[in-house]
């Protein structure tokens, strides 16, 4: 009983955390700036989240394989959505780790469906933390980015040898292909809503500040990132003339399309076991 209290108290601080930023911005600002929105830009952005949860299903489909059982790729889809939508309710996205249980009904054992779950995720953790790199140098110079990488690549060595033995060499292409292809889309999904509130910052600052947004929303005190991302948006965009409204837009228009784009999983979920 106080696992679970504690476990949605760390979720409210993330809302805390947003309920803040809401008290101190121009409320009718930001108002605006909703209003003003390129509907037809966000229109677009939108389906760009399921081609990424598509080829993040390619890539769960060649790490289950891995464990020698076969399915149809229209339950690894089901399955892979399932874990959004778990994801999305529970902070840091722990949740995803409930995907292992529909994996053991297939035939997978536990440990391995575990493994399977906490090495598809750590695979975006390796993309992220290595795009962050180069998020340092733009953002705060190039120096702190290579000492930043001296530390990042201890860690990447570690995690290569782990990963090693749960992957073979065969599957490492398509793996990584896939991964390319998601994170490609993941930047294209989160700059097309940037553009359609107005932020006009360079390409490259916008990579660089998502990819640090996205990496602080991983921490599990916050609903789908809620709260934190917005918070690092408005300190790290500000430089650029972004105004604190527009950065706050673009946060709750990525939060609503991360909320609603798991309604698919939400809806496998409840018809199934």
């Amino acid at each position: 009983m106080k696992k679970r209290i504690g476990f949605w108290l760390l979720k409210l601080i993330g809302v805390g955390l947003f309920v803040l930023i809401l008290a101190r911005i121009d409320r009718e600002g930001l108002l605006i700036e909703l209003k003003s929105t390129d509907t037809g830009m966000l229109a677009i952005s939108f389906p760009v989240v399921f081609l990424i949860y598509f080829c993040k299903t390619q890539r769960f489909k060649e790490l289950v394989h891995t464990t020698g059982v076969r399915m149809p790729l229209k339950r690894h889809w089901q399955i892979f959505n399932i874990g959004i939508f778990l994801a999305n309710i529970t902070p840091g996205k722990i949740g995803e780790v409930g995907r292992a249980a529909y994996l053991k009904t297939e035939g997978i054992k536990m440990a391995a469906a575990i493994a399977v779950t906490i090495i598809d995720r750590a695979i975006d953790a390796i993309c992220i933390s290595i795009i962050a790199l180069f998020g340092i140098g733009i953002l705060f110079g190039w120096q702190l980015s290579i000492a930043a990488s001296c530390v990042l690549g201890i860690g990447l060595l570690i995690g290569h040898k782990i990963l090693a033995k749960h992957i073979p060499k065969g599957t490492v292409l398509p793996i990584g292909i896939w991964t390319i292809a998601a994170w490609i889309l993941h930047f294209v999904w989160a700059i097309l809503i940037a553009r359609a509130v107005g932020i006009d910052a360079p390409l490259s600052v916008l990579v660089a500040v998502l990819t640090f947004a996205g990496v602080l929303s991983l921490f599990p005190i916050a609903p789908s990132g809620l709260g934190t991302r917005d918070a690092t948006l408005i300190v790290l965009l500000a430089p650029y003339g972004v105004e604190p409204e527009n950065a706050v837009a673009l946060a709750l228009l990525m939060f609503l399309s991360i909320i609603l784009s798991g309604f698919l999983g939400g809806w496998y979920f409840l018809r199934g076991k």
